[in-house]
């Protein structure tokens, strides 16, 4: 059915299955390339699935676990995502200008094995730019209040966004996800390990992780991605929380790449290499969400599964990025650490090898990481080493000085209270750990923190900025930076 924000999509589900993986051991190898490259979950298997059973009449479940994500032209499309307890009729979202709505749009419902909880979906498209709008989720039964979302802007304008990764659920997530509301960003980039559904694996993560391929299946738990959702949703039902992949979002029978169970909960803009993969403008910043587990050398379950075309569409998208004489900074999201000392995880070779010289080469401002349960950031880095000392409170011209790498992975999963600094290692092939001197490592705290960062437009004098702002949670400033293009 065509309405004036789109077209109504069809309510299907998938099936899924359930188990895990520790967070240092890694799935048996298996052939990943026939799946998951075209932004479609278990290639295929919900387009097969059966419809969710209806039954009769209906009962009081009430709406759950808001959340929204961009569309690939966040001025334009929004998807607005919710949960109930369990199944229920006729899940649809009320969305307008006003709490009058007067678009009725019906939900993509998706079933996730080892939950009795149902995910309900609504991309919208057709929005207009820099726009407010009501919507409200409902469904025989139940209602939300209504909530509203903005779209991005059309033209060049300041904005505010949030990251941090490794987030759980705990006091600790609960009061990141507070510092976030406070700092009213316009979305979170939040870089993978969401919730920890499969946190019952035992294990000491000082120590090395076992032979490459080993097989440990152990069983998640569906129930704390609820609780998560719970969490993060009185933000994430105001501004769009753009996830990416982590570690943990590998769950050991959930499809061949671990992600189904994530990939029913989020509907991400869907115009990456890969399903996990994707790309999209805020005003004058452009942002890149990648998956670091294709890349990466110390996890090596996912490790070569786009075959490349992950490496190809990451040049493809910077080369049209900038090409773009309006964009002037490029932000990209991964978990795996590039750059850190942490004595748990350090740093990773993977995308260091995979992805720094295409950083080099189209002069990326800043990346994003996570893994680490900490903060950290370097100096400016080219061709792997630092070019400029750039202690707290300094001005970088990244076009010339070279990229910042910030871990932010302290979003609420305990923290990691140990840097190894002025030494640290990197894991590179075959998962070994060789030591290293880290002399780019700038600035290092190591509890619980995320980063706030304010961007400019260009001022009368054609200079834009974007202010870094490390904090801890509860707000406190850590330390900030300026890049200025």
């Amino acid at each position: 059915m065509q309405t004036p924000f789109g077209e109504v999509p069809e309510r299907h589900i998938g099936r899924l299955s359930m188990a895990e993986i520790h967070e240092n051991l890694t799935l048996s190898r298996v052939t990943r390339r026939s799946i998951l490259k075209a932004g479609v979950i278990g290639a295929g298997a919900i387009a097969a699935a059966p419809v969710l059973w209806q039954r009769p009449g209906f009962a009081a479940v009430p709406p759950a676990g808001r959340h929204l994500v961009y569309g690939a032209d966040p001025q334009r499309s929004m998807t607005v995502s919710w949960s109930t307890a369990e199944p229920v009729q006729n899940a649809v979202v009320d969305v307008g200008l006003d709490t009058n709505y007067g678009t009725t749009l019906a939900a993509d419902t998706r079933a996730v094995v080892g939950t009795p909880t149902v995910y309900h979906h609504v991309p919208i498209a057709g929005l207009q730019h820099g726009t407010t709008y009501h919507y409200r989720v409902r469904h025989n039964g139940g209602a939300s209040v209504d909530e509203t979302f903005r779209t991005a802007p059309s033209a060049i304008a300041p904005f505010t966004f949030t990251a941090f990764g490794d987030q759980g659920v705990s006091d600790g997530a609960a009061e990141t996800t507070q510092t976030v509301a406070a700092a009213n960003p316009a979305f979170h980039f939040h870089v993978g390990d969401l919730c920890y559904a499969f946190r019952t694996g035992t294990g000491n993560p000082l120590k090395p992780a076992p032979p490459i391929d080993v097989l440990v299946p152990i069983l998640t738990d569906q129930s704390v991605w609820d609780s998560w959702l719970e969490i993060v949703s009185p933000q994430a039902a105001r501004a769009p929380w753009m996830t990416t992949v982590g570690n943990h979002e590998m769950e050991y029978g959930y499809g061949e790449l671990g992600y189904d169970a994530y990939l029913s909960r989020f509907v991400l803009p869907g115009n990456g290499a890969s399903a996990s993969t994707y790309s999209f403008r805020y005003a004058n910043a452009g942002f890149i969400a990648l998956d670091g587990n294709d890349v990466s050398y110390e996890l090596s379950a996912n490790r070569g599964y786009t075959g490349g075309d992950q490496d190809a569409w990451l040049k493809e998208t910077l080369t049209a990025m900038r090409a773009d004489p309006t964009l002037d900074f490029i932000v990209v999201g991964y978990h795996n650490c590039s750059y850190c000392t942490n004595v748990v995880h350090a740093s990773d070779a993977g995308p260091r090898e995979r992805w720094g010289a295409l950083f080099d080469q189209f002069s990326v401002d800043v990346v994003i990481n996570g893994h680490n349960h900490c903060y950290e950031r370097t100096h400016p880095i080219r061709g792997g080493k630092l070019t400029r000392k750039a202690p707290s409170g300094s001005t970088i011209s990244p076009a010339v000085e070279g990229t910042t790498y910030i871990t932010a992975g302290g979003g609420g999963q305990a923290a990691y209270q140990l840097a190894l600094y002025p030494a640290s290692y990197v894991t590179v092939a075959g998962g070994i750990r060789v030591p290293e001197l880290a002399p780019w490592s700038a600035t290092r705290y190591l509890n619980l923190s995320l980063i706030a960062v304010d961007v400019a437009p260009p001022d009368s004098g054609g200079v834009a900025t974007m202010t870094i702002r490390a904090l801890r949670a509860g707000g406190a400033e850590i330390e900030r930076i300026t890049l200025r293009r």
